[in-house]
């Protein structure tokens, strides 16, 4: 065991002393690149390397040791040569050398060196989206996937990755104290509970109804079903600005639905409640659609089974279809809450008062440009993100939906 652990004496003090000798011709060479102590560094590395090299010798034969040696010619030619930085070759080499055999680390350190070398000033968030689509694709890989999808995959996460880089870079950009400094602002601190709250009722509002009516529609068969689905996605195809314009006129100051709400002291156009209605009207479809999905995929032979125990239908919604359709139900809840949080065409016209934060960070873009916008979109960007992400992680908690090939229940993959 202990002799296969390492390479034979004599050919390795032959590679010692070949690798010696050329070391010595590079500081012999009148304007070598390299410092006396950097050539002396390097040297000791590259027997190290050469260690490793044997190693990917002795588990993938020539193939493994060519790939091994194309990798440490292209690492040198980026960092030592085109960017000349000795010591930084010499820590990449020895990395590299060290998690060549293991390849998630390997690919890890691939993402490394192409974030921090070829995209500055972006190494972090280039870094961050390299690394998780690099473990997506690792995990795809293993299981023994066709290329067609492990390609189909990859492409889809550099293409994924170069949309989310502007968001992931607006994330990152501000540091911390900047951000808390932000954050005590009264008046961003009022946008953003602002922003919280009426997203939050105008979701709590549109799950009252838009459940059971998408519960209705996934069960029920009637003429007008397929009018009335449009409908329910209207909001998706209207521009933001019209949707603004529309409650304008509808409910305005000077439409006469609004001059009644005006004189019944019920004013909508530039109050909470208008912000909640605009949240409302464009976050719907994403909750009625997805909650119908989720109820489409629960077997009807167990609201049946109900029904012949005596159940009647709002017993047996809450009791049986709901709770299997919990965890679909409530991506559409994260959905239609994003979405209203999000929304600002529609508020900036029929209710830009009081301050949303997507309003404030529009109004701090017009007044001072992207210095005074930023921190406050970052700030935003970053409560979302958290909430999101709790969210999501909540909605594991859920039962999960009943599989009848199973006959049990089966966790959602």
């Amino acid at each position: 065991m202990v002799r296969g652990m390492f390479p034979p004496l004599r050919p390795s003090l032959a590679v010692v002393l070949a690798l010696a000798a050329g070391h010595l011709l590079i500081a012999l060479v009148p304007g070598s690149p390299l410092a006396v102590a950097t050539n002396l560094v390097l040297f000791v590395a590259n027997i190290y390397v050469a260690f490793c090299a044997w190693l990917a010798w002795r588990d993938g034969g020539r193939r493994g040791a060519g790939l091994f040696f194309l990798g440490y010619f292209l690492l040198l030619l980026l960092v030592l040569v085109l960017l000349g930085r000795e010591s930084l070759f010499v820590l990449l080499a020895i990395v590299y050398a060290s998690v060549f055999r293991v390849p998630l680390l390997l690919g890890l350190f691939v993402a490394f060196c192409l974030s921090y070398v070829l995209f500055q000033p972006y190494a972090f968030e280039s870094l961050l989206l390299l690394s998780l689509g690099w473990l997506v694709l690792w995990q795809v890989a293993r299981r023994g996937r066709s290329l067609f999808v492990t390609g189909s995959l990859a492409l889809g996460l550099v293409l994924l990755g170069g949309l989310l880089l502007p968001v992931i870079h607006l994330a990152v950009a501000e540091s911390p104290r900047t951000l808390g400094v932000v954050a005590a602002r009264p008046d961003v601190r009022r946008a953003l509970w602002l922003s919280l709250a009426s997203s939050t009722l105008a979701t709590l509002f549109l799950a009252s109804w838009g459940i059971p009516l998408a519960w209705v529609l996934s069960r029920a068969r009637f003429r007008g079903r397929a009018v009335l689905e449009s409908f329910i996605d209207l909001p998706i195809l209207v521009p933001q600005s019209v949707t603004g314009i529309a409650l304008l006129l509808l409910l305005g100051p000077g439409a006469p639905l609004g001059q009644l709400l005006e004189r019944a002291g019920l004013t909508v156009a530039g109050r909470f409640a208008g912000l909640v209605l605009a949240q409302a009207f464009v976050a719907s479809p994403f909750l009625i659609k997805t909650a119908q999905t989720a109820f489409a995929a629960v077997q009807p032979s167990l609201e049946q089974a109900a029904a012949t125990l005596g159940a009647g239908p709002a017993r047996t919604f809450f009791r049986v279809s709901l709770p299997l359709a919990s965890r679909g139900v409530f991506v559409g809840v994260i959905l239609a809450w994003s979405r209203a949080i999000s929304e600002f065409g529609a508020i900036i016209l029929f209710a830009p008062q009081p301050l949303t934060a997507p309003v404030l960070a529009h109004n701090e873009f017009l007044r001072a440009g992207t210095s005074e916008a930023r921190p406050v979109a970052a700030l935003l960007l970053i409560v979302c993100l958290w909430i999101f992400v709790l969210l999501q992680f909540s909605r594991t908690l859920l039962p999960a939906p009943w599989n009848s090939r199973t006959g049990g229940a089966e966790k959602t993959r």
